[in-house]
């Protein structure tokens, strides 16, 4: 059985820097970046056409590493000691089982 854990982390500034220290098993891509503008009305009273614009840049990375049962706790010790100021995380972990034609013959005689 093996284990795929997916962290994708958002923030303001560039995350290039900041998981440069990953494990070298890890696959890295960048995810496109969100952008919100805003527009404010620099006086309230008068001058509606006086205005200033503020925008918000959202860059996201998502990282993908595979690990063996074995090996899931120290990955996930890791996780949970990983500090990357001004970003958030989430966590993502999925577990592919597999089966082989010989386990699923033997299943399926118990079975009869």
């Amino acid at each position: 059985m093996s284990a795929k854990i997916r962290v994708v982390m958002k923030s303001f500034m560039s995350q290039s820097n900041k998981i440069s220290g990953l494990v070298p098993y890890t696959k890295k891509v960048g995810l496109p970046e969100s952008r919100a503008l805003y527009t404010v009305l620099r006086s309230p009273h008068i001058d509606k056409k006086s205005r200033e614009q503020f925008s918000m840049h959202v860059k996201k990375q998502f990282v993908e590493q595979k690990a063996q049962i074995h090996e899931l706790h120290k990955k996930l010790f890791w996780l949970k000691r990983l500090r990357v100021p001004g970003a958030q995380c989430e966590v993502q972990i999925s577990f592919k089982t597999r089966l082989d034609k010989g386990s699923l013959k033997s299943i399926a005689a118990d079975d009869s």
